[in-house]
């Protein structure tokens, strides 16, 4: 199933496929992607409408677990963090936000991955 039936939204293998493609645009473009993890939204129906209402039409707003929404971005510079603070706000109600930004020398896997482990607090 390509699309969540709850939300609507496209659903893991989806969003997979899509950060596939996008890594492989920024190896050949020298573009980034930068993907967003949102875990734990009190409603993950109203966090899913705002994101596709209040995001860029380019970015893949996904389902990618019960309680955690996905976002991905491409973009020409930065490191992402601008992106994950406006997803964390229109998100709404404090979600948790992970986020990794990659040049496309990762597997998909990888940055799935790297994203879903929250960075250490020194």
């Amino acid at each position: 199933m390509l699309h969540d039936p709850l939300t609507g939204l496209p659903g893991h293998a989806l969003l997979l496929d899509r950060l596939e493609q996008s890594l492989i645009r920024a190896r050949t473009r020298g573009t980034l992607v930068t993907l967003v993890l949102i875990t734990g939204p009190d409603d993950v129906l109203a966090a899913a409408k705002s994101l596709r209402q209040n995001l860029r039409p380019d970015f893949t707003v996904a389902r990618y677990g019960d309680a955690v929404l996905a976002v991905l971005a491409e973009h020409d510079f930065g490191d992402g963090e601008p992106i994950a603070e406006l997803i964390r706000q229109v998100a709404g109600e404090s979600p948790q936000v992970h986020w990794v930004t990659s040049d496309g020398d990762a597997t998909p896997e990888e940055v799935l991955s790297t994203a879903r482990t929250p960075p250490e607090r020194h």
